[in-house]
């Protein structure tokens, strides 16, 4: 099963709830995509490392650029192999999944 994760909701809550959810799924070995827009990209920050564990457990990371940008954050998140995404790849993921979990 696909999961897609979408978060663009800015409280620090959401966002561990959200890596949460992407770790149980791809510990029951589902296919995890996160995708962190809007107001969320301020906690890619805070949060380097447990993305890139998602990462490096197979899960697909994106940081939406253009909210990236408005934002200006920058950081260690940028080496977790973390993405920068569009709404094209938002878009794509979503798609594909068999179920969105939506942070907003």
């Amino acid at each position: 099963m696909v999961f897609a994760i979408v978060v663009s909701a800015a409280g620090v809550a959401d966002m561990a709830a959200a890596l949460d959810v992407a770790h149980a799924a791809i510990l029951g070995g589902h296919e995890v995509g996160l995708f962190v827009m809007s107001e969320a990209v301020g906690e890619l920050v805070a949060r380097a490392g447990d993305l890139a564990a998602l990462t490096d457990g197979g899960a697909q990371v994106w940081a939406c650029a253009t909210s990236v940008e408005a934002m200006a954050v920058s950081g260690p998140w940028a080496d977790s192999g973390i993405a920068l995404g569009s709404q094209d790849d938002h878009a794509a993921l979503v798609h594909r999944a068999d179920r969105v979990v939506a942070f907003t």
